[in-house]
């Protein structure tokens, strides 16, 4: 197991199912760590004697829980994300359960996955690509409680940083997640450096802020550049491509942390009250081979707005709400960007 890469606090898991009694408990990782699964269950097995039930299904987020492995479990522990938005996100039950007494969100344990790589050597390479004096700094949970060490870093190069709080997120100073950049937002730089890994926080930061962004993995040590114009015009294009569209397939994601039944039905009444058709289709995993039959011009999705990047390519165009709203002639095209 990686153990020199994250801590995965087995000791911590293996006491919270003896303090809860657990028999049974569900392991929920990213696609990316599911080489060390086995490992992590085996150890449990040892320590515990509880029986382990690994999921195979997606794990994109904190709205991503397998809520089906969960009516299995007593427990499931949820690996790599941050549980900042999913009090507010998922729709629970009020009841509590019968057996165990606890509600459903009692039941999911996170364990974020902090990383103990060293920061330090990607940032001093990062400080090269800078433009500005000062920068802002943002960080994946992973890596959010190394921020302080980057500032020290980039001091030494002769640049300023800041970090700043998302008004929404009650959680660390400097954090992003995949759909949240408030932290990002805040900052008063131009431009913002981003700790962790892949181009999937990154990307969104910069086309949902406007901000130039220097990404910085300090696992492979590179350092990549977003720049926001580049990003918008992609979606730029996407739009213009559903400006003729008469019919619509409005997504509903049916995972309980992405479920906007409202906001769907209130798209399907825009485009209805606008002389357009359309249409509300739920789905658990929205992606290109759902999608493919369906006879509409364009879709809409009201799940993760991030989904919509994944289907660029798509030869129907996938709009998110707001530019749903830019099609129909509800908002301008400079009001498409907050």
């Amino acid at each position: 197991m990686e153990q020199r890469s994250y801590e995965f606090e087995l000791d911590r898991i293996a006491a919270l199912i003896r303090e809860r009694g657990a028999t049974r408990v569900g392991l929920q990782l990213p696609d990316g760590l599911t080489s060390v699964a086995v490992s992590i269950a085996d150890e449990i097995v040892q320590e515990t004697g509880a029986e382990v039930i690994i999921s195979g299904n997606s794990c994109y987020g904190a709205c991503d829980i397998d809520e089906k492995l969960e009516c299995m479990v007593e427990l499931l522990f949820h690996f790599g994300h941050s549980s900042a938005l999913f009090a507010q996100r998922r729709i629970l039950p009020a009841i509590r359960d019968a057996t165990t007494g606890l509600r459903p969100d009692e039941n999911v344990i996170f364990i974020e996955l902090r990383s103990t790589i060293d920061v330090k050597p990607v940032v001093e390479k990062a400080a090269a690509e800078i433009i500005g004096e000062c920068v802002g700094l943002v960080a994946t949970i992973q890596h959010v409680h190394e921020l302080e060490s980057a500032i020290e870093v980039l001091k030494q190069a002769g640049k300023a940083a800041s970090i700043s709080k998302s008004l929404r997120l009650d959680a660390a100073p400097g954090l992003v997640l995949g759909c949240e950049f408030g932290a990002a937002r805040a900052v008063r730089c131009d431009e913002v450096l981003f700790i962790g890994s892949g181009g999937f926080h990154p990307a969104g930061i910069a086309l949902y802020t406007g901000k130039r962004v220097i990404a910085a993995d300090p696992f492979t040590r590179q350092v990549r550049v977003f720049e926001p114009d580049e990003l918008r015009k992609k979606r730029y294009m996407v739009i213009a491509r559903a400006l003729d569209a008469q019919s619509f397939g409005v997504l509903v994601g049916t995972k309980s942390g992405q479920y906007k039944l409202a906001d769907a039905l209130a798209v399907q009444r825009t485009a209805l009250a606008k002389g357009r058709n359309a249409y509300v289709i739920a789905l658990d995993e929205i992606c290109e081979e759902k999608l493919l039959g369906y006879a509409v011009d364009a879709f809409v999705n009201t799940a993760c707005p991030r989904l919509v990047e994944d289907l660029v390519a798509f030869k129907k165009p996938v709009l998110t709400i707001a530019e749903f709203e830019v099609v129909l002639g509800e908002r301008s095209w400079d009001e498409l960007w907050p």
